[in-house]
């Protein structure tokens, strides 16, 4: 009895320490140094960046004929970031948008620059049956106010209460669940990973569009921005020249090509950077498998996911999404998921010939 009263000291003790008001929360430790990492003065704003310099995958932005047309109907015009002040919904961080300067999107987000040398990302509708909301969506779920921002929650609460039906108060709750987990897969690489991984602000995003009447459409929706580096995506350093062997119908229909490193494609790599990516690259696939083999997590890294700065060469991730082992589809060649990751990262690397 006496060694369960001890054990019952330690664990109250413990609670007593993160509970203590010098302890900064999640949402503290996370928005740490943000407002410097992501400030800028319109007055003394950078000029724009090149679209030519930018990481734009052109396949990313073609839309079918569906999306153009209601994108010609509804132009997108501007977001807010939307809080919780003196009582009521209040806008601030006037952002403004336009198709010319939509650049891409993701399975999960539409991304557009800003007059300022950064992008924003303006969450797609998706619903709960999305693989993404899985444990770490859950946890979220139950546990909003280490996830949320105050105003945050009280926004939520306001919109609530002013919501029409158990349905639409629902997907409201939801709405800021997803923030609240975008936030936490952010974490799990900023955390690991820090130097590669691009400072971002999540927040709730009010945007707007313009109906053929002039009456503006609405949408509230997670949205996240970040700075605007020129750079090119990974894919764009690859060389395909050398075409992996398999059996005749394959080969026909689903070509699989060796990824050779060019070094040469947007100006000379010296020896000295290229050994900086690559180790950087090993520093992936080792938190690739820890959250694997430790937390049952898939980081679904692509070549989208990460560019390389130019001039300096430098590796940075900027698009960060984890999955459930048990709901991330794997290969036939490797049921276990991270393997598919890990491989193609060690292929890339292995074209570096550093020896």
């Amino acid at each position: 009895m006496a060694k369960k009263g001890r054990f019952s000291e330690f664990g109250e003790a413990i609670r007593n320490f993160w509970n203590s008001p010098g302890i900064p929360s999640f949402i503290e430790i996370l928005e740490k140094g943000l407002d410097k990492e992501l400030f800028f003065d319109p007055d003394k704003a950078d000029s724009q960046i090149p679209k030519e310099d930018l990481p734009i995958d052109f396949r990313l932005r073609q839309s079918g004929f569906a999306r153009k047309f209601y994108e010609k109907l509804f132009p997108v015009s501007h977001v807010f970031r939307i809080t919780h002040r003196y009582g009521r919904e209040f806008l601030d961080n006037f952002m403004p948008l336009s198709s010319e300067n939509y650049i891409g999107r993701g399975s999960y987000k539409f991304v557009y620059t800003l007059p300022w040398n950064q992008v924003v990302k303006i969450g797609k509708s998706k619903l709960p049956s999305d693989p993404i909301f899985g444990s770490l969506y859950k946890e979220v779920q139950n546990n909003l106010e280490r996830y949320l921002k105050t105003e945050e929650i009280g926004l939520m609460h306001h919109l609530q209460k002013a919501a029409w039906g158990e349905s639409k108060r629902d997907e409201i709750r939801f709405k800021f669940a997803r923030l609240g987990l975008e936030r936490l897969h952010y974490w799990k690489l900023k955390s690991l990973i820090p130097d590669l991984v691009l400072p971002t602000r999540f927040f709730m995003g009010l945007r707007f569009r313009r109906s053929p009447l002039g009456i503006p459409v609405v949408t509230l929706t997670p949205c996240d921005n970040q700075n605007l580096l020129p750079g090119k995506h990974l894919k764009e350093f690859i060389r395909l020249n050398e075409k992996v062997r398999q059996n005749p119908i394959q080969d026909a229909l689903f070509p699989k090509w060796k990824l050779n490193f060019d070094t040469h494609r947007f100006g000379i790599i010296s020896k000295s950077k290229l050994k900086k990516i690559a180790l950087d690259f090993h520093r992936v696939i080792e938190v690739t498998r820890y959250l694997a083999n430790e937390e049952k997590l898939i980081f679904d890294i692509h070549s989208e996911n990460i560019i390389i700065t130019i001039p300096d060469f430098e590796l940075k991730i900027f698009d960060y999404h984890v999955f459930d082992e048990h709901l991330y589809e794997p290969s036939k060649e490797n049921p276990s998921p991270e393997v598919d990751h890990i491989n193609l990262i060690k292929e890339f690397v292995s074209s570096f010939e550093l020896g």
